[in-house]
C-alpha cells in the first residue's frame, strides 16, 4: 500500500501554524499586531544583522534584522561548514543592504564562544545540523576579513520573552533592562533560508539555553488607507478630503534632478523642485529611523543618492543661524516630536554634514503663508512650490520607497503642521 500523500507539504507556513509547533512543545504563544508592539522600529542599512540575543552591545548598530548567530543563521540553515562558504556569506548580505554580524561576550573563552547559539552549533546540538568545520575565532576572524563586523554582548541572560517577527523590514533592539529574544523571522525570506528549520533551530536554542518558553509573534497589520489619514486628521481638529490625482493639474512627475526637499511652501534659491517633499528634506528619513548622530546622517544622505533623489536640507533668509529657518529642525532639536529624539547636532552641523555627503543646502525666503497641506499617496509624483499660492506638500509615499514607518512619518507632518500654526486643512492625493 502506498504512503498517505501529505497534503499540506505545500501549504504556506502561518503564524497559528507556528503557534501550534511552539504550544506542541510545552511553551505559551500569542499572535500580536505590529501596531500594538510599540518597541518595532524599521530596519536601517547601518544596523547590523545581528544575533537574536537580548544583552546589551557594543555597537550602536541595534536596527539592522535580528537572526541566530548573526550571519551563521544562514550558514547552519542552508549546510554550510567552511570558512569559504562562511565568508561567501558575508558578502551575500553586504549585497543585500545589510551589515553582516557575528558577536561574543565579555566573559566567555574564548570570547566568541559567547555567542549560544554557535556554540550549541560547534557541539552538534542542533538536530539536522552539521556542525562547522571551523572553531568561534576561525569563524570571526572569516567574517572580520570579508567585510562584515564583530560585537561583543555583555552581562548575563535576562530574557523575559522570544519576539517571533514577521513584519518584513522591522526589528526591535535591545534593551539592557527589558531584555527579549529577537527573532526576525522575515530573514528567511530575504534570503531564501528553510523556514521551518530556521524556527525549529531557534526554538531549540532558546530551549537549551534555558531561556523563556514564551513568545509572542508579531504579524502585520491592516494597512493605513486613506480613509483611515482622514480619520486621524478630524480627530486632530482638521478638516480632510480624498481626490484623485487627475483632479490636481499642480501635480508632476518627479526627476533625478529634483531636490528631495522639505515640505515647507515658500519659494527657494533652488531651480530643482521637481524632487519628493518630505519633512526637512533628509531630516524625515532621520527622524523617523531615530537616527541622531552626524555619521548615521551622512549615510542617510549616501542612501538618497542611491535611490535616485538630490538630498537636502534648508533654512531661510532671516533665521539666526540661517539653518534653524526649517521649522521642521527646530521642532525637532527642541525635543517637541512625540516619539522622536532630539539630534545631537544643532542645524549648522546638520546644514554641513549633508553637504559634506554630498547633498544641497536651500535658502527659502519670505514668510509662511500655506493654505493647504497636500498629503501625496501617487509614487514618483510631488507638488512645486509656488510663492503666490502656497502649500505644504507631504509626499507621503516616499515612507514605501525608504522603508518608513507610516503612522509615524504621517502623525509626525501633522503635528509639525499644528505646531508651526499652519493651516488644518488637508488634501489627500490619490492614484486615479
Amino acid at each position: 500500500m502506498s504512503e498517505p500523500k501529505n497534503e499540506t507539504i505545500d501549504k504556506p507556513l502561518t503564524a497559528e501554524d507556528i503557534v501550534g509547533v511552539l504550544e506542541g512543545r510545552g511553551w505559551t504563544a500569542e499572535i500580536v499586531e505590529e501596531s500594538t508592539v510599540s518597541a518595532l522600529i524599521k530596519t536601517s542599512p547601518q544596523g547590523l544583522m545581528k544575533c537574536v540575543d537580548g544583552r546589551p552591545s557594543d555597537h550602536s548598530g541595534m536596527d539592522g534584522p535580528k537572526s541566530l548567530g548573526g550571519v551563521y543563521a544562514i550558514a547552519t540553515n542552508r549546510g554550510v561548514t567552511d570558512l569559504e562558504g562562511l565568508k561567501a556569506i558575508v558578502e551575500e548580505v553586504k549585497s543585500k543592504g545589510h551589515i553582516p554580524s557575528v558577536h561574543g561576550d565579555d566573559h566567555a573563552h574564548p570570547a566568541p564562544m559567547g555567542c549560544g547559539f554557535f556554540k550549541l552549533w560547534s557541539q552538534g546540538k542542533l538536530e539536522g545540523i552539521p556542525a562547522p568545520e571551523f572553531d568561534s575565532e576561525q569563524g570571526t576572524a572569516a567574517v572580520i576579513e570579508a567585510g562584515g563586523v564583530y560585537e561583543q554582548l555583555s552581562g548575563s541572560h535576562e530574557e523575559k520573552v522570544v519576539y517571533i517577527n514577521l513584519v518584513p523590514g522591522t526589528t526591535i533592539a535591545p534593551k539592557a533592562d527589558d531584555q527579549a529574544f529577537v527573532v526576525d523571522a522575515w530573514v528567511a525570506g530575504s534570503f531564501d533560508l528553510e523556514i521551518p528549520k530556521y524556527l525549529i533551530a531557534a526554538a531549540s536554542t532558546v530551549e537549551q539555553l534555558g531561556g523563556p518558553l514564551k513568545a509572542k509573534l508579531i504579524v502585520p497589520s491592516a494597512p493605513l488607507t486613506p480613509d483611515d489619514v482622514v480619520g486621524v486628521l478630524e480627530g486632530r481638529g482638521w478638516e480632510a478630503e480624498i481626490v484623485k490625482e487627475s483632479n490636481i493639474p499642480a501635480l508632476i512627475k518627479t526627476s533625478p534632478q529634483g531636490l528631495m526637499k522639505c515640505v515647507d511652501g515658500r519659494p527657494s534659491d533652488h531651480k530643482a523642485m521637481d524632487g519628493p517633499k518630505s519633512l526637512g528634506g533628509v531630516y524625515a528619513i532621520a527622524t523617523n529611523r531615530g537616527v541622531t548622530d552626524i555619521d548615521g546622517l551622512k549615510a542617510i544622505v549616501e542612501e538618497v543618492k542611491r535611490s535616485g533623489s538630490v538630498p537636502s536640507v534648508h533654512g531661510d533668509d532671516h533665521a539666526h543661524p540661517a539653518p534653524m529657518g526649517c521649522g521642521f529642525f527646530k521642532l525637532w532639536s527642541q525635543g517637541k516630536l512625540e516619539g522622536i529624539p532630539a539630534p545631537k547636532f544643532n542645524s549648522e552641523q546638520g546644514q554641513a554634514a549633508v553637504i559634506a555627503a554630498g547633498g544641497v543646502y536651500e535658502t527659502l525666503s519670505g514668510s509662511h503663508q500655506e493654505k493647504i497641506v497636500y498629503i501625496n499617496f501617487v509614487p514618483n509624483t510631488t507638488i512645486a512650490p509656488k510663492a503666490n499660492d502656497q502649500a505644504f506638500v507631504v509626499d507621503a509615499w516616499i515612507t514605501g520607497k525608504y522603508n518608513l514607518d507610516v503612522p509615524k512619518y504621517l502623525v509626525a507632518a501633522a503635528s509639525t503642521v499644528e505646531q508651526l500654526k499652519g493651516p488644518l486643512k488637508a488634501k489627500l492625493i490619490v492614484p486615479n
